[in-house]
């Protein structure tokens, strides 16, 4: 069984912008050689746990499909709610064809997420909406050889409720209320045994984006500038088995934002790169870079544990990154094996990093 959760995972708004959050199991099924029948309708309420947006529940339903001579390809809906009164709402899906060449995609969604971003020793309750949508080429180069385009578009606006526009930082005050098009560029190499829980093989990848953004005030009645910046990101990751049951996995990741980015499409040691163990708005810089190795192992075919540990900093610019923005951290964590077939898991970890800070996680798969 492969399970669709939505386009909605993560702090949609408040981290990455919205059209960037659909890393779903839908997504990973059309990049996997494993076998799965036509015509799957599947609807599933997954729980998780995120430091920015709270605690919350996600409800999917998949339609999954196989062309003839093509990886599954589906599509689906998805809906959150947390218990901070964040709300999303979501769908789309990606199509395989030509003998399993190509990719089509199409993703939407809406979201009202509220939140807390921390501004030196001030945290600023926010009410962050907007609206997104992601559209999504590839193609298969070779069976390891994957290049693609994405064109994105976002508007989103941040409410303030009793804070006033003076109490706002000068330099994010551009990303109140913003119009966003973003177009990307990547490409991966893969040659992992499993998309969901790899026991072999490396996955390099890397992507570059440039986006457009036309800032407004007073509901878009009023154009403030226009401004664009780059942005890229690039990681590795390898996986080794140890004996029957385990699994070494490593990961190194390294993001560049132009200093134009807003807050909420820039990059931080827990923000960017999934390092387990900080806030996620807590080292929002324009670099950053991060490594991370994980030991997976299995106690039966349904249960699993992880240890694991990171060490990452970020920077105004690549050569000013420091640990001062970021840190280490390490933790442990417990997986279910929801799907055996695909090897598709529940995970609940347990992180703790080198200022005492402690953070719980629930999510859907593997952090990498």
């Amino acid at each position: 069984m492969i399970l669709f959760t939505g386009c909605l995972s993560g702090a949609a708004l408040a981290q990455n912008p919205f059209f960037e959050q659909r890393n779903t199991a839908v997504d990973a099924a059309t990049q996997t050689d494993v076998g799965l029948r036509s015509g799957s309708l599947v609807i599933a309420p997954i729980p998780f746990s995120n430091d920015v947006i709270g605690n919350g529940i996600s409800l999917g339903a998949g339609y999954l499909f196989t062309l003839p001579g093509s990886k599954p390809s589906g599509v689906g809906v998805a809906t959150l709610k947390t218990d901070k009164g964040s709300t999303g709402y979501g769908g789309g899906g990606l199509v395989n064809f030509g003998n399993g060449r190509w990719t089509l995609g199409l993703f939407g969604g809406t979201a009202d997420v509220n939140y807390t971003l921390p501004v030196g020793r001030l945290k600023l309750p926010l009410t962050q909406s907007g609206k997104a949508v992601d559209a999504i080429l590839g193609y298969n180069v070779t069976d390891q050889l994957k290049i693609g385009f994405n064109l994105g578009y976002l508007d989103t606006s941040i409410g303030l409720g009793t804070l006033r526009v003076s109490d706002f930082p000068v330099d994010l005050r551009p990303d109140l209320d913003v119009e966003l098009v973003k177009f990307s560029a990547h490409a991966t190499w893969d040659t992992r045994d499993n998309t969901f829980y790899p026991t072999t093989g490396v996955l390099i990848s890397g992507k570059i984006s440039r986006a457009g953004i036309t800032d407004q005030a007073f509901g878009n009645l009023l154009t403030i500038s226009d401004r664009s910046y780059y942005k890229g990101v690039a990681s590795a990751s390898t996986y080794n088995a140890i004996g029957e049951r385990g699994v070494l996995a490593v990961i190194a990741s390294v993001c560049g934002a132009g200093r134009d980015a807003p807050f909420f499409d820039s990059c931080g040691v827990g923000f960017s790169d999934g390092l387990r163990g900080f806030g996620t708005l807590d080292n929002l810089q324009n670099w950053s870079a991060s490594a991370q190795v994980e030991y997976r192992g299995r106690v039966s075919e349904r249960f699993g544990y992880v240890a694991f540990a990171g060490l990452g900093g970020g920077g105004e610019s690549i050569s000013a990154i420091s640990t001062k923005n970021g840190g280490a951290a390490a933790g442990v964590g417990l997986r279910y094996r929801i799907a055996k077939k695909f090897g598709l898991d529940y995970a609940v970890d347990y992180a703790v990093n080198d200022q005492g800070e402690a953070f719980l996680y629930l999510s859907l798969g593997q952090r990498f």
